[in-house]
């Protein structure tokens, strides 16, 4: 697979999974929340649409019940209900102060359409309606009186004297008439009015505007983006589903005025059961997006007629901003994937270079070329940057291990040699001693037989001895370098064998003007031979001090660090030659003045400082002087002291 294809797998997974979740999780959780919400608010609103609903039922049948009690009502009725001849004056009198008694009452109560009274035998007998009286031009063949219309007969009349307390009817449109127009809705209460031994006197009748209702269904709805029904639910009735409110007004009463406008010609069957089934409010969701919310409510207690009042949404208007978020959403995604397709090819151009050089670099490196290197530009610090970063780290850590491995290959060349050169010299060292003191010897004999006056004979068997001797200690140098004399390991504190050392070479030291300066810290126990160690340090010492030219300086610092003594001795002197750094710890190579060496101290130092488990290094310094490291374990391992003690035993 190229790495184009690569890379615009990569970019599109990166970019379309955070939107796919998006998408499919965030959205559909919010759209979830939201219809949750309007759910909620849309049953909130229901709530408080019965409430008002509630209320204003109440209000009105109160009102009903409050004119059922009032004084001019009932001595209406009870003058109505007397015989027609005892006060045919009186009977007038009251029957224009109850019609004056309406109209003020309608003036001050504008919800009402219409006030009347019937006598027991249905007979209306006053009668204002919207704000005017109508006239009464029947007679009652009975008693003579006149009145407006005989509502015997009639449902609402028979149901409140049945009752016997205010009865609510059907919330329909008004008709006075059966060939009149209809009038708006209404809402008839029917108060039964009875005197104090409770016989029945008479009916009053008040007629309430519908236009309450419709105006508490329009408020109620406020800024919601739905539509408000209210149905009357009657199961198996001619009314079952007809509108009592619907903002188009035609599509009201339908039983009424002949159309064929219910609500349950919106539903199907089982969606119109599952309403009817419903105990108090339920939600439903149609095929075709609607959205529908309902409540029911109980107006009357005398039957099983309900009220529901219903919400109806649309699920795209409610659920808009979900729909826009989700294409928009889709929209980025399609942009993003096209994009990605654009960086894919752009960036896998970008990168194949850069790799091909790398690539190109490290064919070189692979073919001998050890000095081939990734050029790092500043620029760029992208992953092929890091990559090559790598590598050069790769080959500078190949080239340093490469070194080590010299570098341990001379050192094992070096034992090799030191131990050939030792066998070598201890032969030398035993051949040339015993001659060596046969001569001293005979030089003393005959020092001894020579007389006084033979000065001169004398002075030159002194000079014999002196270099006798000389030759004597160059060859205790060459057996001491070859014996490999076990250290015996002892607690000692290094601290103060620095002192004696420094002590003990002070004069040598402080004729050859140079000036020592020492960081010392105090206290340094470790374990070894205190007597080989402080010969490490005197050799050294001097070589410094010889090296070292007048008025310059030597450092001598000492430390501990974990588990290790740690020790430099570093003078100013002219340092060592590239071509000598081979060749320092060879038996008997020096670069002093001859008579002044022999070659032999770093040689038997290097010995003594690897018998104690340590390690010495020489290295020029940058002022152009040698710095000597000496590292040294603290303590030794004791197993390994008791098999040399064993080991020299059994060689004794």
């Amino acid at each position: 697979m190229q790495l184009r294809h690569k890379l615009f797998i990569v970019l599109s997974l990166f970019s379309s999974v955070p939107l796919l979740v998006l998408l499919f999780g965030v959205v559909d959780r919010m759209e979830r929340e939201l219809t949750t919400r309007t759910d909620t608010a849309m049953h909130g609103t229901l709530d408080k649409m019965a409430g008002e609903i509630n209320l204003i039922l109440s209000n009105q049948k109160s009102i009903a019940n409050g004119l059922g009690r009032v004084p001019a009502i009932r001595q209406f009725a009870t003058l109505a209900n007397s015989q027609p001849d005892a006060e045919p004056q009186g009977y007038q009198r009251y029957a224009e102060d109850l019609q004056q008694f309406f109209l003020n009452y309608q003036h001050s109560v504008p919800s009402i359409q219409a006030l009347r009274f019937i006598n027991a035998e249905g007979k209306t007998l006053v009668k204002v309606k919207e704000g005017k009286p109508i006239e009464a031009h029947q007679i009652d063949g009975r008693t003579g009186r006149l009145f407006i219309a005989d509502q015997a007969n009639r449902p609402f009349f028979k149901e409140a004297i049945k009752q016997g307390r205010v009865v609510m009817s059907d919330f329909e449109l008004g008709q006075v008439s059966q060939d009149a127009d209809f009038c708006p809705a209404m809402v008839r209460y029917s108060v039964p009015i009875k005197d104090e031994v409770d016989n029945l006197e008479g009916v009053l009748v008040v007629n309430m505007w519908g236009t309450r209702l419709d105006a508490t269904i329009e408020t109620a709805l406020g800024g919601h983006s739905a539509t408000a029904y209210i149905v009357e639910l009657d199961q198996g009735g001619l009314r079952d589903g007809i509108y009592l409110y619907h903002p188009d007004s035609s599509k009201r009463f339908a039983d009424q005025v002949g159309t064929q406008f219910r609500f349950f010609n919106t539903l199907t069957k089982p969606e119109w059961q599952q309403i009817h089934d419903t105990q108090a409010n339920g939600t439903m969701f149609l095929d075709d997006g609607r959205m529908l919310f309902y409540r029911k409510v109980s107006p009357y207690v005398d039957r099983d007629t309900q009220w529901l009042l219903v919400m109806e949404a649309d699920s795209a208007t409610v659920l808009a901003p979900i729909n826009k978020m989700r294409e928009s959403i889709w929209v980025l995604l399609t942009l993003l994937l096209f994009v990605s397709l654009l960086v894919a090819v752009w960036a896998s151009g970008r990168l194949t270079a850069p790799v091909h050089k790398l690539a190109e670099i490290i064919r070189h490196y692979a073919d001998g070329d050890r000095k081939a290197r990734y050029q790092e530009s500043i620029s760029s610090r992208d992953e092929v940057s890091q990559a090559g970063t790598a590598f050069n780290y790769l080959a500078h850590k190949l080239e340093t291990t490469e070194k080590e491995r010299e570098q341990a290959v001379h050192a094992a060349c070096q034992s090799e040699r030191l131990a050939a050169l030792g066998q070598l010299a201890a032969g030398i060292g035993h051949e040339i001693n015993n001659p060596l003191m046969n001569i001293m010897s005979l030089a003393s004999l005959i020092e001894e037989t020579l007389d006084e006056d033979k000065s001169e004979i004398k002075d030159d068997i002194k000079i014999l001895k002196k270099e006798g001797e000389r030759c004597a200690q160059i060859v205790q140098g060459i057996l001491s370098f070859a014996r490999e004399k076990k250290p015996s390991h002892i607690r000692f504190d290094m601290t103060e064998l620095l002192a004696e050392t420094i002590e003990l070479l002070r004069y040598r030291i402080e004729s050859s003007k140079i000036e020592l300066q020492t960081h010392i810290a105090p206290n340094l126990p470790m374990q070894g031979d205190a007597n080989l160690l402080q010969q490490v340090l005197v050799n050294i010492l001097l070589n410094a001090v010889q090296a070292s030219p007048a008025g310059s300086q030597i450092v001598i610092e000492a430390r501990q660090s974990d588990g290790f003594v740690e020790i430099d001795i570093t003078d100013y002197g002219a340092g060592i030659k590239e071509n000598d750094y081979s060749k320092i710890f060879d038996p008997f190579f020096t670069t002093k003045e001859e008579g002044q060496g022999t070659g032999l101290g770093l040689s038997i130092s290097y010995g003594i400082v690897q018998r104690h488990n340590g390690s010495l290094s020489l290295e020029n310094t940058s002022h152009g002087g040698v710095k000597v490291h000496i590292c040294l374990p603290q303590t030794q391992d004791e197993s390994q002291e008791i098999e040399e003690r064993l080991e020299e035993m059994h060689v004794g």
